[in-house]
């Protein structure tokens, strides 16, 4: 067989794989073609099933190189380890043996204990084992910020004339980005370049071919994990004692008379062991989904399928969906809906099973977020720019604190792969004549603009989408050094920086489509030979002392006396007269490339009307721009379809917290900033509006915000009213309290956010001592005035007497992108992290009254 047709076949016991088996997992690879084939138990039934997919575009350069060596020779020379070099910084060069745990899916480090997984044996230089399914990414070369730190120190000892002994070799280098939004990174270098490629190869196929499995496995993995779990003798088998244990693990508490029958019917082969019944690994997945029967589905399942038979046709689905989903479809989709749930032969003859119902109620296809308007871009991109929300980022470069934080080119990388088309660069003047990037008179660290260009904007700014990213310059650099950016915008970005000037009689933006794959540089112009200020006359220093006065803990006190120091010596101390600052020149160089965002002061809506162009660009801090939605709402949203305002957060956020984005998106505002490294409820919002247009950054506003319907937002009409009725009827694998500590007592809360009047919440009861399988059937409703706007917010909690009430999950969809219907809400923690199998099965209403 040659080298590059090869079977490569993995018998994998993943430590939360399939109940029964271990999974077989199969690849054929061909020069444009891998195979796949995955043995597995089918979660309802228990069957031994099989399940083939190809793909002709999982082939990554690395993955490539790696398929000429043979991809099962690579990945048992990765579990056998080898002798690295862990970098983590300029003299800072370790060599550790790695090693990758293919069975639990984990890379492994060197420490004091040989091959520990964890920092439990040893002392405190342990490494922790990285998990391959929080790998983001695998980066060849130096493309970090630590290997940019090397790469400046080689580069200035060069031009010293002294010699950089011993060198790290950029082409055995490499960096595997991981954890909470691929912000952590661990640099390594190789003793070879082959090596490299070898690992960079080896891991970036692993982590592709786990990633596919987690997801699509995800249920099978966990139930695993929890029989594993169970099993304390680890003899394959669960007595009596261990499944009721098992059971409050899963959040449910059932008295012991009824656990015993349901064990007694699944315990169908009376197995013994140290004369106790158990329940094999198979029978533990009967007993498991005894748990799990959903009369409600049993009988809509019954109502529109053959009783006789026990199984659902395709015309049968079709009126099903047609009745109770609002969906009318045709015959082949129907088709392809049974054949992509259905895993029993029974799909042969185009026939839907129960157990296939079950699966087909999980899928996408019946997810209350439209799967469409998540997996593709389904807007119309040929609007003006004006007419889109944009992801926009603030302070991109901070990894944590405003004052005292890290800088990090990483910052940019994860705003940009999560599809942000705004962020900000906040450049001065650094030492050797080159710009820096770091939140100015703070001691916040430092990097610098080309590695931010070279690593970051050019290699990622198209990643999550080919739609314009803008770079908003907050510039405070000399004219040497802005002629330098200037240089490095047109060298590093190439023929990617819009350079075409806008013209004179613009009367509408261009749209994200007229500027794909382009990206814009929005600064200020100068009036005459100087910058025009784009805020209040005294707001950059009140800004500094409200970072200052705001409460930032005692591990911050030293930066806050000494910014106090410097900031009060720039600007005087409250009360004092300050000279007025003056505008800084700007280089004719840089109004060359400032084109369709152009920086402007904003005076008044009147002063805008008369006198702005499309193309100016105002920034509002929040709590201006909140007087202005509360008293002039209406001339806010005229002002925001002809041009674009920036709403950034209060300088008394110094620890990166976030002001409320819908109340600025529901008049219209396209670029609210976020500080992305804080997950909270705004990135959470933020997250699920933007998840609506296929993730690609942009949302195209309601028509009420573009002007082409009649819309008053001091008093909305019939026009935009809709009440949702979601019936919640149960839920299922809700994730235990880490505040409470035992059973949780679960409620689901339904909240609307959008319009101001539009605020308000309604709950379910409590059901007592069941995360498991809780029932509700309880219908909630929501009156809603400016639907258009809305996001519809539930929350899973944990009722408690004794404190306030823990969220144990989350979910938020737009509502246009809600679905009707029998749904599933698959739902998340605050940082969007999947808490799969943890779900709601509601029944969705939308009517006019």
């Amino acid at each position: 067989m040659p080298s590059r047709h090869k079977q490569l076949t993995y018998n994998l016991a993943f430590h939360d794989s399939a109940p029964v088996s271990t999974v077989r997992f199969c690849l054929n690879c061909k020069p444009d073609l891998i195979i796949f084939t995955m043995k597995y138990r089918h979660r309802n039934s228990g069957r031994l099933m099989e399940l083939h997919a190809t793909s002709g575009s999982l082939r990554s350069t690395a993955l490539e190189a790696a398929l000429e060596g043979g991809m099962e020779e690579a990945v048992k020379q990765l579990e056998q380890g080898a002798s690295l070099h862990k970098v983590r910084g300029v003299n800072k060069v370790y060599p550790r043996k790695f090693k990758v745990d293919v069975e639990n899916m984990r890379l492994l480090a060197e420490s004091r204990k040989w091959w520990s997984p964890s920092g439990s044996a040893g002392d405190g230089s342990m490494e922790t084992a990285v998990s391959l399914v929080d790998v983001a990414e695998v980066r060849e070369g130096w493309k970090t910020d630590t290997f940019n730190k090397v790469s400046d120190h080689y580069e200035k000892s060069k031009k010293q004339g002294e010699s950089a002994m011993p060198p790290l070799d950029e082409n055995r280098c490499f960096s595997i980005v991981h954890g909470t939004g691929g912000r952590e990174t661990l640099d390594l270098m190789a003793d070879s370049e082959a090596e490299r490629k070898l690992w960079t190869g080896g891991l970036t196929h692993l982590v592709e071919t786990f990633r596919s499995l987690h997801q699509d496995r995800q249920y099978d993995m966990w139930l695993k994990s929890k029989f594993e779990a169970a099993d304390k003798d680890n003899n394959g088998a669960l007595n009596l004692e261990e499944v009721v244990k098992l059971l409050e693990q899963l959040n449910l508490k059932m008295n012991k008379l009824s656990i015993r029958k349901l064990f007694n019917e699944a315990n169908t082969n009376n197995s013994m062991r140290d004369g106790q019944q158990v329940l094999d690994a198979q029978e533990f997945v009967s007993f498991y989904h005894s748990l799990l029967k959903m009369p409600m589905v049993e009988k809509l399942f019954e109502q529109y399928g053959d009783r006789k038979s026990g199984t659902m046709s395709t015309e049968q689905l079709r009126r099903l969906c047609s009745a109770e989903q609002g969906l009318d479809l045709s015959e082949e989709e129907a088709v392809r809906l049974l054949q992509d749930s259905e895993l029993s032969n029974a799909k042969n003859r185009n026939f839907l099973t129960l157990d296939g119902f079950y699966h087909l109620l999980l899928s996408d296809a019946f997810n209350i977020y439209n799967h469409e308007h998540q997996s593709n871009v389904h807007q119309s991109m040929d609007e003006p720019l004006s007419h889109y929300f944009i992801s926009s980022s603030h302070n991109t470069y901070l990894t944590g604190h405003q004052l005292a934080g890290e800088s990090s080119v990483e910052g940019y990388i994860s705003a940009l792969k999560k599809g942000c088309r705004v962020v900000e660069l906040d450049v001065w003047d650094g030492d050797d004549g080159q710009p820096i990037i770091y939140h100015g008179h703070t001691l916040t660290t430092k990097i610098t603009l080309a590695d931010v260009l070279k690593d970051a904007i050019k290699r990622y700014a198209f990643y999550a989408s080919p739609y314009p990213v803008i770079l908003s310059v907050e510039n405070h650099l000399s004219i040497p050094q802005q002629k330098v950016m200037v240089k490095l915008f047109k060298e590093i970005l190439g023929d990617s920086l819009l350079t075409a000037p806008a013209a004179e009689n613009l009367g509408e933006l261009p749209s994200p489509n007229d500027l794909k794959n382009k990206i814009i540089i929005k600064a200020k112009k100068p009036q005459g030979t100087e910058i025009e200020d784009d805020d209040e006359p005294d707001d950059e220093q009140q800004d500094a002392i409200d970072y200052i006065d705001a409460e930032d803990g005692a591990g911050i006190s030293k930066a806050v006396n000494y910014l106090k120091t410097t900031v009060c010596s720039l600007t005087g101390a409250p009360g004092e007269t300050v000279e007025p600052k003056h505008h800084k020149p700007m280089a004719p160089e840089l109004a060359q490339v400032v084109n369709v965002c152009e920086g402007k002061k904003f005076a008044s809506f009147a002063a805008s009307f008369l006198n702005d162009k499309c193309v100016h660009f105002p920034s509002l801090r929040e709590n201006k721009a909140k007087d202005l939605m509360e008293s002039a709402p209406a001339d806010f949203i005229k002002f925001t379809q002809r041009q674009i305002a920036k709403i950034y957060p209060h300088g008394t956020r110094t620890s990166s917290s976030n002001l409320k984005t819908y109340p600025f998106w529901s008049v219209g505002a396209q670029v609210v900033t976020l500080n992305m490294q804080t997950e909270d409820k705004p990135t959470f919002y933020n997250e699920a509006l933007f998840r609506c247009n296929g993730n690609c950054g942009y949302v195209l506003k309601p028509p009420i915000l573009r002007g082409l319907q009649l819309y008053d937002p001091n008093n909305p009409g019939p026009g935009t009213s809709k009440v949702l009725r979601v019936t919640v009827l149960s839920g299922q694998h809700l994730p235990a309290s880490e505040k409470k500590g035992d059973i949780v007592d679960p409620y689901v809360q339904l909240k609307a956010r959008g319009h101001p009047c539009d605020k308000q919440k309604t709950r379910t009861r409590v059901v007592k001592n069941n995360g498991f399988n809780p029932v509700w059937n309880q219908e909630l409703t929501l009156r809603l005035k400016v639907a258009p706007v809305a996001l519809v917010y539930f929350s899973v909690r944990d009722d408690s007497s004794m404190s306030w009430d823990a969220v144990l999950a989350l979910a938020c969809i737009p509502f246009s992108s809600l679905q009707t219907g029998y749904r599933h809400v698959h739902l998340t923690d605050i940082t969007g992290k999947s808490l799969a199998p943890s779900a709601l099965f509601v029944k969705v209403a939308i009517s006019d009254s």
